[in-house]
């Protein structure tokens, strides 16, 4: 598969973070019928394409409130709507635009080229813009879309007819162990300072995930960002289990030592680092709770996932600054620095 996210992985970087995300809020003081129009505006400019809203009824609701979230970046673009009632409608673009759309609520009356069908949550589709489309998007509807750009994952005209011709890909490996957690929790707070580190490594799971589908091998530079998100969730969710080593790692990502070495080179934490950074702010955590005297640090380490409590002992030590005794009584500073550790941890 020829592609060049390697030339566009610094997407968005002109834009600051408050220019990329846009926040949908209906404005005080209008009518029903000038919130719908306000609503309809603002959608229109956020998904960048021709789509038109229609209201489902002569009038709109006076509580009539709908929202959404949209996030910009050159070749890959985000938007999260719970709708109020309405019909959309697109015709067709000249140039060639590209969706997936993962539904999180039913959608009984979906029509895309002229095949009508209901939609059931949790379906993720492919579609392409060029070709005409409507729905009808109930009260509650809610979906997230993500634009991508073909040419950015080396998509033919071949490659895009096979996508598109999948009824539903939510069982595939990648999209239920990587995208769709992050679309599911990409609204976080935080979206605003995590853009520039989000668009690219959605990129590479795009790339990921296209490239499973139509079983063609990828670059693997370009899916260096995927294979780390994967691993770091294996550790993430396997931590406290004392039997994760860095060679379970191995195992689990198919790589030899020496690979999963120069996959993670630019990381901030190897392998290694990052279990031993988990558990020591899981037993931080521990440590910092309410009846947390009633527990041996034996018991606390274990929990931890620790093999002993000499080893918990040395890496509160080394990663916070802080013996076991100053952990305990001194839990403000205890906070400051696993904050700190948590930020190379990226939790």
């Amino acid at each position: 598969m020829k592609n060049t996210l390697r030339e566009h992985s610094a997407g968005g970087a002109d834009l600051s973070p408050q220019d990329q995300v846009k926040r949908y809020a209906v404005p005080v003081g209008l009518s029903p019928e000038e919130k719908f129009d306000h609503w309809r505006s603002w959608y229109g400019s956020a998904i960048d394409a021709p789509v038109r809203l229609e209201k489902t009824d002569k009038l709109v609701r006076p509580n009539f409130n709908p929202t959404a979230l949209s996030l910009e970046g050159p070749g890959f673009s985000l938007v999260d709507v719970t709708n109020e009632p309405a019909n959309c409608f697109w015709n067709g673009e000249t140039r060639p635009s590209d969706w997936l759309v993962y539904f999180r609520t039913a959608c009984n009356k979906f029509s895309f080229s002229g095949r009508g069908e209901s939609v059931s949550p949790g379906t993720v589709r492919f579609f392409d813009l060029s070709l005409p489309g409507n729905f009808h998007a109930p009260a509650g509807f809610s979906a997230v879309r993500v634009h991508f750009d073909r040419d950015l994952l080396g998509l033919d005209d071949r490659a895009m007819k096979r996508l598109k011709g999948l009824a539903d890909i939510r069982q595939n490996p990648i999209l239920r162990g990587l995208i769709l957690p992050a679309l599911s929790g990409w609204q976080r707070t935080v979206i605003a300072q995590e853009i520039q580190h989000l668009q690219p490594v959605a990129r590479s799971m795009m790339l990921a995930l296209v490239s499973s589908l139509l079983e063609t091998p990828a670059d693997p530079d370009d899916l260096k960002l995927a294979r780390i998100a994967t691993i770091k969730k294996f550790v993430r969710k396997n931590f406290r289990n004392h039997a994760l080593t860095v060679d379970e790692v191995v195992a689990y990502s198919f790589l030899s030592r020496r690979a999963l070495y120069y996959l993670f080179e630019d990381e901030t934490l190897q392998v290694s680092g990052y279990i031993r950074a988990l558990r020591t702010l899981e037993a931080v955590d521990l440590l910092a709770e309410a009846n947390s005297w009633r527990r041996s640090l034996t018991d606390i380490a274990g929990a931890s996932g620790f093999t002993t409590l000499p080893a918990m002992r040395r890496a509160v030590k080394e990663l916070t600054g802080l013996s076991l005794r100053d952990a305990q009584e001194k839990p403000a500073l205890l906070q400051i620095r696993a904050s700190e550790l948590r930020k190379q941890t990226e939790l």
